[in-house]
């Protein structure tokens, strides 16, 4: 009776080391909308950002302001609030959330325009692990516009040896996140190697040609787009292109102390 006693207690404690813990964290959203957005596409960007406030409140993270400013610094009103949703979208990439509750949604009249306000309270899951705080990486691109043809050139720095991959993340062609391809078009290998520059550095720097998405509608003349950048500690295969959902579930089988993500915001014009 007491080994069959102990046997359920470990099978138990194994059970338990895969349990995945949450934490419960408040949210506020709202979001500004006119004739030309419908109360429901509204609300669903105020949820949303509700949601990534309970995610950043829970893992330390928010919004980079630097990307914010980069799409501000373009002098579009309208295309800074879009990249500023986008970078609420991208929150809820990087973060999970197992469950919704108290979740409240109502419209307010502002000047011209009406606000859908949400609240909501969420268990935001905890990452088993931490990040590694030894293990940092810088990464830009030398634009903020970009006309379709222009030198587009990404520099990437690790502070220790590791792989990465380039993805662009395109909001306004059905959300896709397509693989920035380095060798054959088409091939599907493994992260490529920063190698060791002579500072010591491991690092990576190339220049491509913008490109235009062929399933960018004619009478839009300009769109946001991202570069993801992928840092890890060992290699992993990756696909050419995935939806929000696949990324998302790809990035969280990578224990977080073994990978670093840097995104980069920018606008394409033609």
């Amino acid at each position: 009776m007491y080994k069959l006693l102990k046997l359920i207690f470990i099978f138990l404690l194994a059970m338990n080391t895969k349990i995945a813990y949450a934490e419960l964290s408040s949210g506020f959203g709202e979001y500004l909308y006119g004739p030309d957005t419908s109360e429901t596409k509204a609300c669903e960007y105020a949820q949303n950002k509700a949601k990534s406030m309970a995610i950043s409140a829970v893992l330390g993270e928010s919004v980079s302001n630097e990307q914010l400013l980069n799409c501000k610094e373009t002098g579009n009103s309208n295309s800074s609030n879009q990249c500023e949703y986008n970078s609420i979208t991208w929150s809820l990439i990087e973060g999970d959330i197992k469950s919704i509750s108290n979740l409240v949604v109502k419209n307010e009249k502002r000047s011209g325009a009406t606000a859908c306000v949400v609240t909501l309270s969420a268990d935001v899951i905890l990452p088993a692990k931490k990040p590694d705080t030894n293990f940092q990486i810088k990464a830009k691109i030398n634009q903020i516009v970009y006309r379709t043809g222009d030198d587009f050139t990404i520099e990437i720095e690790s502070t220790v040896p590791s792989y990465f991959v380039i993805f662009n993340w395109l909001p306004d062609d059905n959300d896709q996140i397509n693989r920035v391809l380095l060798k054959n078009a088409g091939e599907i290998s493994d992260s490529d190697i920063l190698k060791k520059n002579t500072k010591g550095i491991y690092s990576f720097k190339q220049t491509f040609s913008a490109t235009w998405s062929k399933e960018y509608l004619p009478d839009k003349k300009m769109h946001d787009e991202w570069i993801v950048v992928i840092v890890t500690k060992k290699p992993y295969k990756w696909l050419n292109s995935y939806d929000q959902e696949n990324f998302k579930a790809m990035l969280r089988e990578i224990p977080i102390d073994e990978r670093r993500i840097k995104r980069m915001g920018y606008q394409l014009s033609k």
